[in-house]
C-alpha cells in the first residue's frame, strides 16, 4: 500500500479542500447532499457575497486530478469547483447544486476535460439545470492530449493541462465582462490551437492502494493519462535532452508548428519532479524551441495539473491565434492555485563548451616544480586509479546509501573520468605538479565535502616531492595528506571515516623504518576499512543517523583502499619487469 501524509483515505479529497479553504479568503467551503442525506464530499466556490450576478460563472470538473481545479477557484478564474473522489467523477447531482448556487443572469460555462464519466454526470447535470428553460448553460469539452494518433469519434482527445490556459483565459475574459458566448466562442478557438503531451518515469499511486502499473527501471511511458491509464507507448530511458527532443517533436508534428510560430507554454509537475529535474527540462524546453525559431511568448512552469505522486510533466503548447490571449493570460487573478509567468532569457554568449574548455586548460597550466619522476610509471598509476574508481561506482554508492547520500561511487567516477579526458594536460614527469593539478580538478569537478577534502589532501601531499621523487616520497606524501584530512576534517581514528583506512597504511609505512612495504600497508588499510562497519560515526553525515544504517563499512574509507591498491598493483608490476 502506498504510503501518503493522509489522516483517512475515504476523507482525503474533503481535508485537501479544508486545508486550501483555511490558506485562503477568497474561498468557501459548501457541504452537498443527495437525497435529503449529506454526502461526505464537499464543494468549491467563491463567498455569495463575492458573486456578481452580471458575469458568466465558469463551473469547472471536480478535483479528480489531485484536487487541480479547486486551486483554480477565485476572482479572475472559475466560480466554483466540485470534488468527486480521486481520479473519479463527481455525481451529477452535486453539479447541479453548485450551478444553482452560483447561478447569473448572464449564465454558466461548465468547463469539462474530456472523459467519460465527466461528460456524463456534467452533461446530466447541464440537462436537468435547464430543464426549466430559465437556466442558460454551456458545455465545453476540453481536448489537447495528442498522444492519441487516431482518437475514436465518439471519445475523442483527453483533456490534460491545457485545460488550466483555457480556463485562465476565459475567466479573465468574464472579468472583462466579454459575454458568454465571446467566452464560449474563444475556447473553442483555444481547443483547436491547443496540444498537450506527457511523459512518465514512474505512475502515482492512489491514496490506501497499492500503485497500480509499473514502468521498468529502464523504460519511460510517452503519453500517460492524467490517471496513470497507458500512453502512446514506452521507449527505453535515456538523457533528459533526448526525452524531450521525442516529447517536443511529437508536439511539432502534431500541431505543425512552422518557425516563428508564437506560442504560450505550460511546462506541468505531475506530481514528485524535483525543482533540479524541472530546472533542467525548463532549460531543454526553451533551447529546444531557440532552435527551431518557435518564440515562446509567456513560459508556465510548475505544478499546474498534478497526478498525485506521478513522477513526470508535461508540456503544452497553445498556439497565439488572437491579439488578446497575453493580456488574459497576464490578468491578475486571486485563485491560489496560478502561478504567473517566467521570463525567458536567451543569452548571446561565447560557445560554452569553448569558454569550459579554456577554464579547465586554465586550471591545469601550473608551473613544473619539485623533482622528476618515473613519467611512464606515474602515468600508469594515474590511469590505474582513474579505471579503478569507475569501476567502483556502483559498489561505493551503495555502501554510501546506507549512511550517507549515495553518491559517493559517482563522486570519484566523475573525478576520474575529468582527470583521464585531461591526460594530455598533465605534468606526469613531475609529481609535485600533477598533484597539484589533480586537485584543482577535484575541487573544480567535484566539489563538496570530498572535492575539498581531497584537494586540501592532494595539495598538502604533493609537498613531499619537493626535492625527491622515490618511494620515501610517497611514504611522505601519505603522511602530509593524513595530517591535513585530520586538521581540517576534523576525524581521527575510529570515527568511522576515510581517515581510518588512511591512518592505518601511513601508520605501517612508518613502522617499517627505512623498508617501505607497500603490501603490508595495504593490507592495513583495508583491515581498518572494514572495521569501520563495526564502529559508530561521531563526523560526517554518517553521524546524523541510526546505528542500525551503520552495519557496513564508510565509504571513503573502501575508497581510500581501492585507489591505494590500483597504485599499488601498478609499482609492483613495475618493480618485477
Amino acid at each position: 500500500m502506498s504510503k501518503k501524509f493522509v489522516n483517512n483515505v475515504e476523507e482525503a479529497v474533503n481535508d485537501a479542500l479544508r486545508g486550501l479553504v483555511g490558506s485562503s479568503d477568497q474561498l468557501q467551503l459548501h457541504p452537498l447532499y443527495c437525497g435529503g442525506a449529506k454526502k461526505e464530499k464537499e464543494s468549491l466556490w467563491w463567498p455569495e457575497e463575492a458573486l456578481d450576478t452580471s458575469h458568466t460563472r465558469q463551473v469547472r470538473l471536480p478535483s479528480r486530478f489531485d484536487v487541480f481545479s479547486s486551486g483554480y477557484v477565485g476572482e479572475g478564474l472559475l466560480t466554483a469547483a466540485v470534488a468527486g473522489d480521486v481520479f473519479a467523477s463527481p455525481p451529477s447531482r452535486h453539479i447541479q447544486q453548485a450551478l444553482q448556487a452560483t447561478q447569473s443572469e448572464e449564465g454558466t460555462i461548465l468547463f469539462i476535460t474530456n472523459y467519460t464519466g465527466d461528460r456524463l454526470n456534467f452533461g446530466l447535470a447541464a440537462e436537468r439545470f435547464q430543464e426549466n428553460g430559465k437556466n442558460k448553460v454551456k458545455t465545453l469539452l476540453i481536448s489537447d492530449d495528442v498522444a492519441i494518433d487516431s482518437p475514436s469519434n465518439c471519445v475523442g482527445k483527453r483533456g490534460l493541462a491545457g485545460a488550466v490556459l483555457t480556463i485562465k483565459i476565459a475567466g479573465a475574459m468574464s472579468e472583462c465582462g466579454k459575454s458568454m458566448s465571446e467566452i464560449y466562442e474563444k475556447c473553442l478557438e483555444i481547443n483547436e490551437n491547443l496540444g498537450t503531451l506527457g511523459v512518465s518515469l514512474y505512475p502515482g499511486a492512489v491514496p490506501g492502494k497499492r500503485r497500480g502499473s509499473e514502468i521498468p527501471e529502464d523504460e519511460i511511458e510517452v503519453g500517460l493519462g492524467i490517471h496513470g491509464e497507458p500512453g502512446k507507448h514506452r521507449k527505453p530511458y535515456s538523457k533528459a535532452g533526448e526525452i524531450f527532443e521525442d516529447i517536443l517533436g511529437t508536439l511539432q508534428h502534431k500541431m505543425q508548428l512552422k518557425p516563428k510560430e508564437e506560442l504560450f507554454v505550460l511546462l506541468n509537475n505531475l506530481g514528485s519532479v524535483s525543482n533540479l529535474e524541472m530546472n533542467i527540462l525548463t532549460g531543454e524546453l526553451v533551447k529546444w524551441c531557440d532552435a527551431r525559431k518557435l518564440k515562446i511568448l509567456r513560459l508556465f512552469v510548475g505544478s499546474y495539473m498534478t497526478s498525485l505522486d506521478s513522477h513526470g510533466v508535461s508540456v503544452t503548447f497553445l498556439k497565439n491565434f488572437s491579439n488578446d490571449l497575453t493580456e488574459y493570460l497576464d490578468a491578475p487573478t486571486k485563485a491560489p492555485g496560478w502561478s504567473g509567468h517566467l521570463a525567458v532569457h536567451h543569452p548571446v554568449c561565447e560557445n560554452r563548451k569553448e569558454k569550459q574548455e579554456k577554464m579547465e586548460t586554465g586550471n591545469l597550466d601550473i608551473s613544473k616544480s619539485g623533482a622528476m619522476g618515473d613519467e611512464h610509471s606515474i602515468r600508469e598509476c594515474v590511469k590505474a586509479v582513474c579505471a579503478a574508481m569507475g569501476r567502483e561506482e556502483e559498489n561505493l554508492n551503495e555502501l554510501d546509501s546506507a549512511a550517507g547520500d549515495g553518491d559517493c561511487g559517482t563522486t570519484f567516477a566523475t573525478a576520474s573520468k575529468a582527470i583521464f579526458s585531461s591526460m594530455d594536460s598533465l605534468v606526469c614527469s613531475h609529481p609535485q605538479t600533477l598533484l597539484q593539478q589533480i586537485a584543482n580538478i577535484f575541487e573544480q569537478t567535484v566539489g563538496g565535502t570530498c572535492g575539498a577534502l581531497y584537494a586540501l589532501m592532494l595539495n598538502s601531499a604533493s609537498k613531499a616531492f619537493d626535492t625527491k621523487s622515490n618511494s620515501e616520497s610517497c611514504a611522505e606524501a601519505l603522511r602530509l595528506a593524513n595530517d591535513t584530512l585530520q586538521k581540517y576534517g576534523g576525524a581521527r581514528p575510529g570515527d568511522r571515516t576515510m581517515v581510518d583506512a588512511l591512518d592505518a597504511a601511513v601508520g605501517k609505512l612508518a613502522d617499517g623504518g627505512n623498508e617501505i612495504n607497500w603490501e603490508e600497508a595495504m593490507k592495513a588499510s583495508e583491515k581498518a576499512a572494514e572495521e569501520t562497519a563495526k564502529q559508530k560515526a561521531t563526523v560526517g553525515r554518517a553521524s546524523y543517523t541510526s546505528e542500525k544504517s551503520q552495519k557496513r563499512p564508510d565509504a571513503g574509507a573502501i575508497a581510500i583502499t581501492k585507489w591505494l591498491r590500483a597504485i599499488h598493483e601498478v609499482i609492483h608490476s613495475t618493480s618485477n619487469t
